[in-house]
């Protein structure tokens, strides 16, 4: 079995997902996207669930390295943060596809929902918890605020805006307007 084919079969995965959604992309139009035998697919994935998970651990780690490389030219933690918000809505911009499957697709994925252990999202969380204890260490951020609810606040703030633009037809919405207001509305309620 050849990385090439799984890596194929990923691609065309991450197309089908995004353009007929989880429920309705067949396995079939999968391998025929990947050019390969139905079959094959299963030879590398269970099922179209596990095809899904796989898609975002996979994703998810080009990401997280990505954040943390553009996260180590800046020395404070409210720098970090910036970056962090004005990264993540990048990424679902100039990634269409990726957020569609990311934002809406996996959500509907019932193996992500009830057993999957969230492994790199995780990890991808766990910046965020860095980035505010650094700032609690810094004193640029409040210390009676737990890390913990810190990061799924800014996450929740940041995945909400995401899918509210992948949703939209027209994508009025505009991101990096939106990484600057809530930019502000986190940084006004954290400041020391």
């Amino acid at each position: 079995m050849t990385t090439d084919k799984r890596e194929r079969i990923l691609k065309a995965a991450i197309k089908v997902f995004a353009r007929d959604g989880f429920f309705l992309a067949k396995v079939e139009e999968i391998a025929k996207v990947a050019d390969v035998a139905t079959g094959t697919i299963y030879l590398y994935f269970e099922n179209k669930d596990d095809l899904m998970i796989s898609i975002f651990e996979e994703e998810m780690l080009p990401i997280i390295e990505q954040m943390r490389q553009e996260l180590t030219a800046h020395e404070s933690a409210t720098d970090k943060l910036i970056v962090f918000i004005n990264q993540h809505l990048n990424m679902i911009q100039d990634h269409p596809d990726m957020a569609q499957l990311m934002q809406v697709e996996l959500r509907q994925s019932s193996k992500f929902l009830h057993g999957y252990e969230g492994t790199r999202f995780r990890e991808y969380l766990a910046i965020i918890g860095d980035i505010f204890k650094l700032g609690q260490a810094q004193k640029e951020f409040r210390e009676d605020i737990n890390p913990s609810i810190f990061k799924q606040v800014l996450f929740g703030a940041v995945d909400q805006i995401a899918t509210n633009w992948t949703l939209s037809k027209t994508k009025r919405i505009h991101l990096a307007a939106s990484a600057q207001q809530i930019s502000a509305i986190i940084l006004q309620g954290v400041a020391r």
